[in-house]
């Protein structure tokens, strides 16, 4: 807007005269735009509900085929949890029953752990009484030939437990290697450098 222009606008408004006029010539044009208007604002408001209708269905099946692909994730993971559950329970069982073997073979090698220590001593003195062995007496003789015969007798039978360990450990090392396959042999790579 020029200069004379803008001195025109401010003075109509200022003037109440100009401000009559200015709301007659407001009414006539609204009276004779009315009715064009009104048919371009019917016209806008039916774009307008047309777009609203199809952006709702659009979002609509977006958020149906979300809800979709959520629900079958969430059935898919549901499905690994319960095969999870289930591998966890088949773990659990097979450690419980491999804690009750261990609990068996330590039963069993505690309980031959003194008898071992025995032997191993009587053995020692078995292996030092080689040479020939004095009798303080003649009647020591049948005391000293029964505890000899005792010494072996308790020998064979220790070599016969000594062998059922030596199994027991062999079991137990087979079964720690099938299960913990790197445990056994050591080969987890701790220690290595």
């Amino acid at each position: 807007m020029s200069g004379p222009l803008r001195r025109l606008a401010v003075a109509a408004r200022v003037n109440p005269v100009w401000a009559r006029v200015q709301r007659k010539l407001d009414a006539v044009v609204a009276v004779r735009t009315e009715p064009a208007l009104q048919g371009v604002r019917e016209r806008v408001e039916h774009v307008d509900a047309g777009l609203r209708a199809e952006l709702r269905a659009e979002l609509q099946a977006a958020l149906d085929g979300l809800r979709r692909t959520v629900d079958e994730r969430c059935d898919a993971l549901a499905g690994d949890v319960r095969r999870l559950e289930d591998e966890v329970r088949r773990v659990s069982g097979e450690l419980a029953e491999l804690r009750e073997q261990h609990g068996r073979v330590s039963f069993d090698v505690d309980r031959l752990g003194p008898h071992v220590a025995a032997l191993e001593v009587r053995i020692a003195d078995r292996e030092r009484a080689e040479g020939p062995v004095e009798v303080g007496s003649p009647e020591d003789v049948p005391e000293a030939r029964r505890l000899l015969d005792e010494v072996v007798r308790e020998h064979e039978r220790i070599r016969v437990r000594l062998s059922g360990i030596a199994l027991y450990e062999e079991r137990l090392r087979k079964l720690e290697a099938a299960r913990w396959p790197g445990a056994a042999t050591g080969s987890d790579g701790a220690g290595t450098a």
